[in-house]
Parts: structure tokens; sequence; C-alpha cells
């Protein structure tokens, strides 16, 4: 599979775009989102998040200047030209990839149109419906999973909002820190036992 924009960019550019692939890689496999928000921990599950916060970074890129839509594209074509490397790494022919990879694009352009009217709305409602229904779709119990991950991708857009280009191509961009959110899971979950507990005692002192 051949992605133009990526391969024949110049060394410089192409190492700016690895360093945005690399970030996303990172954040994306953080296991904090598959030991407590209930993400499957597979590779529909680890695309999933891959393909969601490349969305967000691509959509904060793509709102920094013409720069930045240009550095998006060619982020988009990355990804898909190392999802493509991937598949052929796993043994997969030709046909199967360019079937696979085909398929995924689709349902990533689908996610990205979804989300990034989410994004540009400010409507965290519909965007946690998505959520739910595209990286939840094979979870029956997922809690607050979906309403955490929602407010750790708020934070990145409203860390990213405003930015200019120089910003994400210094050494001053990256995702937001996941020790201070993995905090904000540890109080969210307290005060869901608090309420629980008040609850109870509420019920026993009424019947």
């Amino acid at each position: 599979m051949f992605f133009n924009s990526y391969v024949m960019t110049k060394h410089q550019k192409r190492n700016l775009i690895d360093m945005f692939y690399q970030k996303i890689v990172d954040v994306s496999r953080n296991k904090v989102f598959y030991t407590k928000l209930k993400i499957p921990d597979t590779i529909d599950g680890r695309y999933d998040l891959l393909a969601l916060f490349a969305i967000i970074l691509t959509f904060s890129l793509s709102r920094s200047g013409k720069k930045g839509i240009e550095l998006s594209q060619i982020l988009f074509d990355k990804i898909f030209l190392d999802l493509d490397l991937s598949l052929r790494e796993l043994g997969a022919g030709d046909a199967g990839v360019h079937i696979k990879i085909k398929n995924m694009i689709k349902a990533y352009m689908g996610r990205q149109k979804a989300y990034c009217i989410s994004f540009e709305k400010d409507d965290y409602i519909t965007f946690e419906k998505s959520i739910i229904r595209n990286i939840y779709r094979n979870v029956n119990v997922h809690n607050n999973g979906p309403k955490l991950l929602v407010k750790y991708c708020k934070k990145c857009i409203y860390k990213f909002k405003d930015k200019q280009i120089e910003y994400f191509i210094s050494n001053k961009f990256n995702f937001p820190k996941l020790d201070d959110f993995l905090e904000w899971f540890t109080f969210f979950n307290l005060l869901i036992c608090i309420n629980q507990m008040l609850l109870l005692i509420v019920y026993y002192f009424t019947f």
C-alpha cells in the first residue's frame, strides 16, 4: 500500500510526523484505558483508541492553520501505512490487507466525522454516545468507563484548543498526563462508593 504524502515528504517533516504518531501510540496503549476503563485489550480495542487519539490530534492540527492541515493529512497517511505494514507482518496477504485497510479507513472516516462534529459543537453528550457505540460496542458492562474516557478526551481538546502550529512542532506538545486523570478516576469512584453507602443508610432507616 502506497501513501504518497508521507513516503514522498522530506525527512525533517517525516520526523515530525513520526513524533506525532509515536505520541498517539503511547497514549493509546496506556494500560489505564484497558484495566480501569474496561476497553477491550484486543486488536480492535487498540485500533479504536489509536483512531480516537489520532482524530483528536488531526482535528486540533487542522485548526492551527494551513501547515497544520497539511501535517494532519500526512499523519493520516502515516497511520495507515503503519497499519498496512503491521498486518503484513502478521502474515496477511495482499488481498486480505487491502480489504482490511479499506474497512479500517471507512470506519475511521465515519468516526472522524461524528467525533469532529461533537468537538466543534462542544457536544460531549453526543460524543459519549458515539464512544459507547464504537469503542464499547463489544462491552456488556462498562460502568463509568465511557464517561471517564470522554472527560479525558475533553481535556485533550481543551488543552490543544487555539494552539498555533508552533506549539505542536515544539517539545512542549504532549497529551495530558494520565497520572492526573487516574487521580480523578480514583476520586470519582470514591464518590460513587460514598453515594452507594448513603443510599443504603437511607434505605435501612426508611424501611
